[in-house]
């Protein structure tokens, strides 16, 4: 009779398994430093709002073309026209309905860094679609006016109120030229467009 030799059963070692888990560990937390998703999140916003702000301009200047003259603005009476100056800054405010719902300035911080106008907000669409507004952009030349990515939901959010968009927009005092910017850049030092 032929005698069997029984290998024993070879498995991982508790003290084995603790060694790979903290490798894994390691290597998860290494390659999460690298990656940095709070930079590639801000990176993503800061694209968000690039688009955003020639998106809103080249409406604006659309509108323009289309009717051969500036615009300034205001679609109701009692609401803020943009207004042109050398230094002073006017946030974007999202007119909602009734026409003349936007004439009230945004919460604070409005604007951080930029100098506001006396009027302190341009009206820059009426959303109703009325047909007394005369100076509509959406949704005829952009669906709607975005929000900055901080917002929440729209017309809210933090430092958002009153239908802040976090947008800001500025003509300058020697004729046409519009900018468009970003109240809230992320990585950005700032975000602009002007034409």
């Amino acid at each position: 009779m032929a005698l069997t030799q029984r290998l024993p059963k070879r498995g991982f070692t508790l003290i084995e398994l603790l060694i790979i888990i903290g490798i894994i560990g390691f290597l998860a937390a290494a390659i999460l430093v690298a990656v940095d998703p709070v930079k590639r999140l801000g990176d993503a916003q800061d694209a968000k709002r690039w688009a955003e702000v020639n998106a809103i301009l080249n409406a604006i200047l659309q509108k323009q073309v289309d009717d051969k003259a500036y615009y300034n603005g205001a679609t109701g009476v009692g609401e803020a026209p943009i207004v042109s100056h050398a230094t002073n800054y006017q946030v974007i405010v999202r007119a909602t309905p009734p026409v003349g719902a936007c004439t009230a300035a945004p919460t604070t911080p409005v604007c951080p860094g930029k100098l506001l106008s006396a009027l302190g907000v341009a009206c820059v669409a009426q959303l109703s679609g009325a047909a007394t507004a005369t100076q509509d952009l959406a949704p005829a030349y952009i669906a709607e006016l975005p929000l900055d990515p901080k917002s929440s939901a729209p017309a809210t959010g933090p430092a958002i109120g009153n239908n802040n968009t976090g947008y800001y927009i500025h003509r300058v005092s020697d004729g046409g030229r519009i900018e468009i910017g970003s109240c809230w850049p992320s990585q950005a030092a700032s975000i602009s467009v002007k034409r």
